[in-house]
């Protein structure tokens, strides 16, 4: 393996890992901000011989993180994935839950979104992993006394955001992120291969895509580290037959489908609060809906970060007029957030013209810690 071209080496790397059977990994996202960390850890095993994995992943999300970012960025709580035969099956309680991302609407496509999990370079998803085998070496690798390898090098910008949370990819229209464009379009990883040319470690300082990222305000730094050890151990964990698991895709709506003054639990896995189900608010409960508003484009509102700015400001305003009984149980207290879907509308002008606009729908809620009572 290390005989092979210097440019080919990280390459090569990932089909001797992928030959390697069991290992345990950690992949860990930290996004700094001025208001403290978020950090998203996922821990488990996979198993590349099998393209199986079994993974534990928390998000924790300070109070005072900048309130437009976590509103893009995945929920905090604690998620059980298994990677089995390219399904990801998402354990509830006691039950593996198995979604069917099928028809069109934003329900679906929150149930595709699952799709992340099932990595391309590894069996669990969304970690660095997805970035070594693109990445760049620059200069010779350090090579260590157990006969290992450090490397740096660079990613294409492209492959580097496959790293980002899902809610963090939104770039400006300038993005530029193909091979070659020049130096802004790469970005810096460094890796850790051991004596066999298994990775043992890599870490990816993110934070040079900040200058590209829409919605980022209050974002200091971003830092992704990956690590596995254990290579060839036995399973720990027993994975679900996919077959046997519990069609979870029906019973969920879409959040802006729920009247002001309900709540709803989320959906267990999906990427965000926009997917859920109903409940009464004298069971266990993640969130309240507060309201709900439109915008269309072309309206005054209407139209990137000011409408999104406004939105946040007509949802604190929603929050200190609801009924004292809609806002005791918030988590943490006074937190308003806002969540959007846009579509198309067709209208017809004074001259009889049709004209299509895009609309916005958004809406407030509150994330809950009890149930009321």
């Amino acid at each position: 393996m290390f005989d092979a071209e210097q440019s080919m080496q990280l390459l090569k790397a990932r089909e001797v890992t992928r030959q390697s059977g069991l290992a345990r990994f950690t992949s860990t996202l930290v996004v700094g901000s001025t208001g403290g960390d978020m950090v998203e850890t996922s821990r488990g095993e996979q198993d590349f011989g099998r393209g199986t994995a079994y993974a534990e992943r928390t998000v924790s999300i300070p109070d005072d993180f900048p309130e437009r970012v976590a509103d893009e960025v995945d929920p905090p709580g604690n998620q059980t994935f298994a990677i089995v035969a390219r399904q990801v099956l998402v354990r509830d309680g006691a039950t593996w839950l198995r979604y069917r991302p099928t028809g069109a609407g934003a329900v679906a496509y929150a149930m595709r979104s699952l799709r992340r999990f099932a990595g391309e370079s590894a069996p669990y998803g969304g970690t660095l992993a997805e970035v070594i085998a693109s990445a760049r070496p620059q200069g010779r690798p350090v090579v260590r006394e157990d006969g290992g390898r450090d490397y740096r090098a660079t990613v294409p910008g492209g492959v580097a955001v496959a790293a980002l949370p899902r809610g963090l990819r939104q770039m400006k229209g300038d993005w530029n992120s193909e091979v070659g464009k020049g130096k802004s379009a790469w970005f810096p990883l460094n890796v850790r291969l051991d004596s066999r040319g298994r990775v043992v470690r890599a870490t990816m300082d993110l934070t040079p895509l900040l200058a590209h990222m829409r919605q980022v305000e209050g974002v200091k730094n971003i830092r992704a580290r990956y690590e596995l050890s254990g290579y060839g151990g036995r399973a720990t964990r027993l994975l679900p037959d996919p077959a046997e698991a519990q069609d979870a895709t029906k019973g969920w709506l879409y959040i802006n489908q729920l009247e002001p003054g309900y709540c709803a639990v989320t959906a267990p896995g999906l990427p965000s609060v926009s997917t859920v189900r109903e409940v009464s608010c004298d069971r266990r409960h993640d969130l309240r809906v507060i309201s709900h508003r439109a915008e269309v484009q072309g309206s005054e509102a209407a139209g990137g970060d000011p409408v999104l700015k406004q939105a946040g400001e007509w949802c604190r305003e929603a929050v200190s007029m609801a009924p004292e009984e809609w806002t005791r149980d918030a988590a943490p207290a006074g937190r308003s957030h806002v969540v959007s879907d846009s579509g198309q509308v067709r209208t017809t002008t004074d001259e009889g013209k049709k004209r299509t606009r895009q609309m916005h729908l958004f809406t407030c809620y509150l994330r809950t810690s009890a149930p009321g009572s």
